[in-house]
């Protein structure tokens, strides 16, 4: 079952944006932020094992015994520690708990010990991993770019509202 935006946001976005304060502007993009901050956590769980699986399948298909998943490693995990656009700003470090049950999810599929003996796992089994744990990573970046579009517009709406005279003491607040 992917994993919606939806199933995780506790509170509603106004249709119209206009209507709320700047107050509840920041608020509402708050509590966005520490969504996308629950997301982001399991995304790169999920991302850090799919790497370790696929430099295994790598090694097997180049037939190199003698070269190690530890000496791989290395490189395939600094593939992916930046991702495209700007940054966004750091919020909450310490990820909601509902995403340690996405973490769940991923150690349903491989757990922890088989990540530390892949060599031990045979072909169909590491391929079939690998497919579900790229579905649950594209089913999380969805999930995250949702969420940086109605980010966006809460931002567009405060910035609309800056450039538009908000006064000092509203920019303050």
């Amino acid at each position: 079952m992917p994993i919606t935006v939806d199933d995780m946001i506790t509170f509603t976005e106004p249709e119209d944006l206009s209507t709320c304060s700047l107050p509840q502007l920041r608020e509402l993009r708050d509590s966005y932020q520490s969504v996308e901050n629950g997301f982001s956590y399991a995304r790169r769980i999920v991302q850090g094992r799919l790497d370790t699986v696929s430099v295994e399948l790598e090694r097997r298909a180049e037939h190199d015994p003698d070269t190690d998943l530890v000496h791989r490693l290395p490189t395939a995990l600094a593939a992916h520690t930046r991702g495209p656009g700007l940054p966004r700003p750091q919020g909450d470090l310490e990820p909601p708990e509902w995403a340690d049950e996405i973490v769940g999810d991923l150690d349903r599929i491989l757990t922890p010990t088989q990540i530390g003996h892949l060599s031990e796992l045979d072909d169909a089994g590491l391929l079939a991993a690998a497919e579900q744990m790229g579905s649950l990573e594209r089913s999380l970046s969805e999930s995250r770019r949702d969420l940086h579009r109605r980010i966006d517009r809460i931002q567009d709406e405060l910035v609309g509202r800056y450039r538009g005279g908000a006064s000092v003491d509203d920019l303050l607040t």
